[in-house]
């Protein structure tokens, strides 16, 4: 039982046990004045008989005393009476007095108690109410931290698209760079080759022989350097769109109460060329069946990754089926 109930309870064990006496007290006081009243009744008689037993005693032949001593008598029965008639009087007044008191006592006791029921009620509901309050609030902080959260997340994957960004751009200023050194190269070495030519006319076919020997190599070596080039342009790309699907995997993932620091699983993922998710599997297990599933359930609701239509046909090929490590980082 909560201590509010036990006092509520004790605060109105005593009104009751007060309010039993008073009627107690009532009831005795109705019988003490019935008592009083057949007692006085009761004791007239005497008095009468006393006042006839005077006259008993007294009589005389004289007309004239004996009426004296009759009134005499009469005086003092009739003084009797009014006494009696006056204690009973005051006997009734105190009694209605007691019992307006006790009347008063009960309608004061009566409305204490609706006023300490009054105020029960206020407290109970001030309660209710400072209750709905607290969880509004609470509910309120949990709610802006959950905004805050996410804010957060993407933030986090906006830098990391821009830090991507940033270097495919300075891997095109550094391929923008080679190609212009080769450029003036292959300007220089065509100068030196028409100089020379020039200058050993008589060597003509030989040297023209040879240069065309040397500019065939060249020709492969730029193309095979350009196929490098290109390799690398894919690489960047491949690796930045998984890094930015790897993001929102994350973004989209639940923790469940069982997941330990350090746990990971290999997912083998099958997308669509429109960025659908077709399938996710497990590779490798972490070991753990809840974070297993809820690993496979964040790629789901990651998809569709509508980036990977921006990626050239040849590009999107390496996504069609693709493994993937996930290992959250704030576990």
């Amino acid at each position: 039982m909560r201590p509010d109930m036990q006092r509520h309870k004790s605060g109105f064990f005593f009104p009751f046990l007060i309010t039993l006496t008073c009627h107690a007290l009532l009831a005795w006081l109705l019988w003490y004045g019935w008592h009083q009243s057949t007692q006085i009744h009761k004791q007239r008689q005497p008095v009468m008989q006393i006042g006839e037993l005077i006259m008993a005693n007294t009589v005389t032949h004289d007309p004239i005393e004996a009426l004296r001593q009759k009134q005499a008598a009469e005086k003092a029965r009739q003084a009797a009476e009014l006494a009696q008639k006056k204690q009973a009087e005051k006997a009734k007044q105190e009694m209605l007095a007691k019992q307006a008191l006790i009347r008063k006592q009960q309608e004061e006791l009566k409305q204490k108690q609706l006023a300490e029921k009054r105020a029960e009620e206020k407290k109970q509901r001030e309660l209710a109410q400072k209750a709905a309050e607290e969880a509004k609030r609470q509910a309120e902080l949990k709610k802006q931290a959950e905004l805050a959260k996410q804010a957060k997340l993407r933030e986090q994957a906006l830098l990391k698209a821009e830090q991507a960004k940033k270097k495919e751009a300075q891997e095109k200023e550094a391929q923008a760079q080679k190609e212009e050194l080769d450029r003036r190269q292959a300007q220089l070495a065509a100068a030196q080759q028409q100089k020379e030519a020039l200058a050993k006319a008589e060597a003509e076919k030989k040297r023209q022989a040879t240069l065309d020997a040397e500019k065939r190599a060249f020709e492969a070596a730029l193309e095979s350097e350009e196929q490098f080039l290109g390799e690398l342009e894919d690489q960047a790309k491949l690796g930045s769109m998984q890094a930015l699907i790897k993001t929102y995997v994350e973004q989209k993932w639940s923790r469940p109460p069982s997941a330990k620091s350090g746990m990971q699983a290999l997912l083998k993922i099958t997308l669509l060329s429109t960025g659908e998710v077709a399938g996710v599997r497990v590779m490798q297990s972490s070991g753990n069946s809840s974070f297993d599933r809820s690993a496979e359930q964040a790629v789901h609701k990651a998809g569709p990754f509508r980036e990977l239509m921006d990626l050239k046909p040849h590009q999107r090929e390496a996504f069609r089926e693709f493994n993937m490590l996930f290992k959250p980082e704030d576990i």
